[in-house]
């Protein structure tokens, strides 16, 4: 069974991150974020200051290390965008410089028509 909830969580989250721009991670521990790299979602270690570090697969080891932060994090899904991953996926450079190319997404979760 838990090949089955690692490729429904997957499944979840490759829907979530690709309607996000390009560069958005979902932050699910202060030390591994996912993403979608544009066919597949795909993990970035951090390292001080939230920079990216090294990539690392997001596979069943991924899911077996991390379930209870994937747990949490799906039941209140946070989201940051990231100039320096964006950079690094249009193939403009390793790093952004300044605030650690992190910042806070703007995601809602509500419908258009219950903002109204």
């Amino acid at each position: 069974m838990p090949t089955d909830d690692f490729k429904a969580f997957k499944a979840t989250l490759a829907m979530l991150l690709r309607d996000m721009p390009a560069g958005t991670t979902a932050d699910f521990t202060d030390v591994a974020v996912a993403y979608w790299d544009g066919t597949r979602v795909a993990g970035f270690y951090l390292r001080d200051g939230g920079h990216l570090d090294e990539d690392f697969e997001f596979d069943e080891n991924a899911w077996e290390n991390w379930r209870d932060e994937l747990g949490a994090w799906l039941a209140a899904p946070h989201f940051s965008e990231r100039d320096e991953l964006r950079a690094r996926l249009s193939g403009a450079g390793r790093e952004t410089g300044g605030t650690g190319g992190a910042r806070p997404a703007t995601v809602s979760w509500l419908t258009p028509a219950a903002q109204r």
